[in-house]
């Protein structure tokens, strides 16, 4: 506890502890669909069924990731509760573990930092955003800093405790997220000899033996891998053992970009920093690569594995993650080499920005959450928003100068991510929100109505409708309308406007979901021509 204040007697909050303010608002956002809504349900199959080894969506195997995500939810479950807000504080935990891992990994690297990279990592509003939603990719880049803090220990002190970190690293990030925990670690771990010129020489035999430790810590997922193949067909197991590894890289079957793709993106990912640098200034602490590992080491976490991730074919935003603590280790030496290349001041930019975007929510001809959700709603999520805003504001005018430019910088930022929540909630997730169909979805179910899903449905409503097991597949809607006069049929479609009749509609960002009465399908059965089944995170 007295770590926590500083010889003046100021109260100094870690900044992995600025991120226990998302707790309360980790219940404004609706569960996203698709990815978030998929996840939940594969987790609750996953309770239902008891089959803690194969995967299960929609009652067929699931081959797109290992289990340690759903694992954790469970476990997440088994203490908090069942519910969303539960879900997200296993997310939102990670996203704490990140912050503190990556200010341990400064240290090691630059016993002379005062917490710098941890700063500018909580400041970064992609990832305070994605640390509210039950994705992989911050459970990932929390298994990533631990490998970095261990392939660091190692090196500089060579202790088998470190080897041992880093199996277990290597093993967590596997069974997180498969291959790509590799991707993440390669570079810092080849190039030690480089990012730790100037202390004791890195043998290529230490390299190596770390190598070893970082491709052993595939055996726990091999070995689930194995246990899951032995529950399936041999089709089903040679697309779980290839499909989902060499084919998502080279080939991805989802999200396949160009090349170029994420370039444009890095200056959103990075905000609000790009906007708070002083650029004239940057080329003088670049410079710092020559004397500071730390600098050395962000460029290897961050640089080899972005530019191989623009050659693979799948991208999504989020996949860059893992990416952003090597991008604050990178900054934090660059603050410290120049004390004034950053300008505080610049953040009253973006502070008018969300205000502006606060205003449009209000005032503007129509507001996308307006007539989906209830007034009173609406009225409380204006209100969190302008609240966050004022608190931003004032922290930011009121906070002394002997407290660091970083510091200021990366709270503020934090406080305008919470005040952006409620209105991505409106402005955004609104009209996504699928919890009154899985509320209709379970009373049916409890009246004993026929339901049954449509070829594709991702999921969407299985674990927030509770239902006991996932609604059969009707693979001919038409037949199965035939003989359930009085049904109902989940329709999912990517593509397209529901048709005439459809109840509970909900329009997704690509399509719609919603329940189809047996006796519309009669009437119209060309009302189910739909798109292939959707595409993976």
């Amino acid at each position: 506890m007295n770590a926590w204040f500083r010889r003046d007697g100021q109260l100094h909050i870690p900044p992995a502890l600025w991120l226990l303010l998302l707790l309360p608002l980790l219940a404004v956002l609706p569960p996203v669909p698709i990815d978030e809504t998929r996840y939940l349900s594969i987790a609750w199959e996953m309770r239902q069924t008891g089959s803690w080894v194969t995967l299960h969506l929609n009652g067929m195997p699931y081959f797109d990731k290992p289990p340690l995500l759903f694992w954790l939810l469970n476990a997440s479950w088994s203490v908090l509760g069942m519910s969303l807000w539960s879900s997200r504080v296993l997310v939102m935990l990670c996203g704490v573990a990140c912050v503190a891992l990556c200010e341990r990994v400064e240290r090691r690297l630059a016993p002379d930092a005062s917490g710098q990279a941890a700063w500018m990592l909580l400041g970064l509003i992609f990832l305070d955003l994605y640390t509210g939603v039950v994705m992989f990719d911050v459970l990932l880049c929390a298994c990533v800093l631990m490998g970095f803090l261990a392939i660091v220990s190692y090196v500089q002190e060579g202790r088998r405790g470190a080897l041992g970190l880093l199996f277990v690293a290597s093993a967590l990030g596997l069974l997180a997220k498969g291959p790509v925990m590799l991707l993440h670690l390669a570079a810092p771990l080849l190039a030690a000899p480089w990012w730790s010129a100037g202390a004791p020489r890195v043998s290529w035999r230490r390299v190596g033996v770390m190598m070893l430790v970082v491709l052993l810590g595939a055996l726990p997922v091999l070995a689930w891998a194995w246990g899951a193949v032995h529950t399936l067909s041999a089709a089903d197991a040679q697309n779980l053992l290839l499909r989902q590894t060499a084919g998502r890289m080279v080939k991805s079957f989802a999200h396949n970009r160009p090349v170029w793709w994420y370039l444009p993106l890095v200056p959103v990912l990075l905000l609000p920093w790009p906007l708070v640098l002083r650029w004239r200034r940057i080329g003088a602490a670049a410079g710092v690569w020559r004397t500071s590992r730390a600098a050395r080491f962000g460029l290897c976490a961050s640089v080899p594995a972005f530019v191989a991730f623009c050659f693979v074919s799948g991208k999504q935003p989020h996949y860059l993650l893992p990416l952003l603590p090597g991008v604050a280790v990178l900054l934090g030496a660059w603050v410290r080499s120049d004390a004034a290349l950053l300008a505080i001041r610049r953040l009253w930019v973006l502070v008018a920005v969300v205000a502006g975007v606060l205003l449009w929510a209000m005032l503007g001809h129509e507001p996308l959450g307006r007539g989906v959700m209830q007034r009173s709603t609406e009225l409380w999520l204006y209100g969190l928003s302008s609240v966050m805003l004022i608190v931003a504001c004032a922290y930011l005018a009121l906070s002394g100068r002997d407290i660091r430019i970083e510091r200021r910088a990366g709270t503020v930022a934090l406080l305008l991510a919470l005040a952006l929540l409620p209105l991505v909630r409106l402005q955004v997730l609104g009209s996504l929100d699928v919890r009154d169909i899985a509320q209709r979805v379970a009373q049916l179910h409890a009246q004993g109505v026929p339901m049954a899903r449509t070829q594709g449905e991702p999921g969407l409503v299985t674990f927030l409708a509770r239902l006991p097991e996932p609604l059969p597949e009707a693979a001919d809607p038409a037949a199965w309308a035939q003989q359930h006069p009085d049904g109902v049929l989940l329709t999912y479609s990517g593509r397209g406007a529901a048709p005439a009749g459809t109840e509970n509609v909900v329009k997704l960002a690509n399509g719609w979901v919603g329940l189809l009465p047996a006796r519309v399908v009669q009437a119209n059965a060309s009302a189910l021509d739909r798109s292939p089944t959707p595409q993976g995170d």
